[in-house]
Formats: structure tokens, sequence, C-alpha cells
């Protein structure tokens, strides 16, 4: 069995209306109505022939509703999880990365010095982010976590699972899904509304098997 075909497949959400702004945390809404977002993933998933058995997001409404529209769709159960929000930058939220540099050049420089085990003032490192998504990752393997189990109509465990994703947690799963440094996963792009596919634990494969 291909292990992507019952993996986990993730879309970053649509552009936000925001240029030159730290925003991680902010609730900030999506330049593409959600039903034009569910449209674009919609299309895709046939694309690739997948049809998902849950849909996945963090609560923020970039990703909440477009992923509420499109597991509405399908039929299928929309799960929020807090471990799949973007990265927290803190003190830095809702500035200009301009000011943030004049303003705050030490921790400014800290930083970009350091930021895979270092975060802004009250924000989270890369290192932090990568534990609460290996978390949810990992959970993703036991039969709790299994799309069946959420009272899906229909669904069994060899259908993947569908996230609409943050970038900070789209390459977080390159790291704890495919075994990639930061540098890397930060190294390629991760462009909004397209497909990356990434394996299941082994128990949630073993588990999928017929």
């Amino acid at each position: 069995m291909d292990p992507l075909a019952s993996g986990l497949i993730a879309f970053r959400h649509a552009p936000v209306a925001l240029s030159g702004v730290c925003y991680g945390r902010l609730d900030v809404a999506a330049e593409l109505s959600p039903e034009g977002a569910a449209t674009a993933i919609e299309r895709a998933l046939r694309d690739v022939g997948l049809r998902p058995g849950v849909v996945w997001s963090s609560p923020l409404s970039r990703c909440a509703l477009p992923a509420a529209e499109l597991a509405a769709r399908l039929g299928v159960a929309h799960a929020v999880d807090e471990r799949l929000v973007e990265i927290a930058y803190g003190a830095w939220e809702g500035r200009a990365w301009s000011d943030i540099e004049r303003d705050d050049p030490v921790a400014y420089a800290a930083w970009l010095d350091g930021w895979e085990r270092v975060g802004p003032p009250g924000g989270e490192s890369a290192i932090e982010v990568e534990a609460r998504v290996r978390s949810f990752w990992r959970a993703l393997g036991s039969t709790a976590g299994a799309s069946g189990a959420l009272g899906t109509s229909g669904t069994s465990g060899a259908r993947p699972h569908l996230l609409v994703a943050h970038a900070g947690v789209l390459r977080a799963l390159r790291v704890v899904a495919c075994g990639a440094s930061w540098i890397e996963a930060m190294s390629a792009p991760a462009p909004h509304l397209a497909a990356e596919r990434f394996p299941l634990p082994a128990p949630a494969l073993s588990l999928a098997a017929p």
C-alpha cells in the first residue's frame, strides 16, 4: 500500500491581505473567501484522486473557515486542534517587521541568529512549534485519532487525513514526518492552496492496512 494514500495531505491557507507585518497568531482574514478556498482544495483533491476521512485545522479563521466549508461539502468531520495554530510571535504580533528590527534590535538579532531554539519575546522557537506538531502527528497513529473514531460516516482508516494549515505547521511537518532539518524545511517554499503530502506514523499505517 502506498503510505501516502492513507497519510496526511495538507494545504496552506489562502493569502492574507497583509504585507511586511508579523501576524502569526493574529486572526487575520484570508483574501479568498472560505468558499473559494474550499473549491480550490476540492479541485486539487479530485486531481489526485483522494477523498479524506476528516478535515483538520487550527482555530484561526484563515484555516478553520475553509476547513469547515470543505468538510461540509465532503460530508466528513471538521476537527479543530490547538496544536495546529501558527507560530506565536509574542510581543511582535501585529507589528511591521521593519519596526521590530528598529525598536527591538537586541531581541531581533538574537532571534535571527538562533531562531530554531530562540523565540521572540513571549513567543515560540521553531523547536517549540515542532514539539506540538509532533504531538499532533503522533496522535494520528492511535485508534482514537483515526478518522473513523471521529464519527464520520462511511470512513475507514485507509482514507487520508486532510489539514488546512499555516506555513509554520507545514514546515514543522516536514521535520517531524519527513525527517528534514529545520534549515531544509524553511528553504523549501510553502505555496498557498497547494497540496503537500506526509506519511503517518508507523502505527497508523499498520492500522490502516487491509
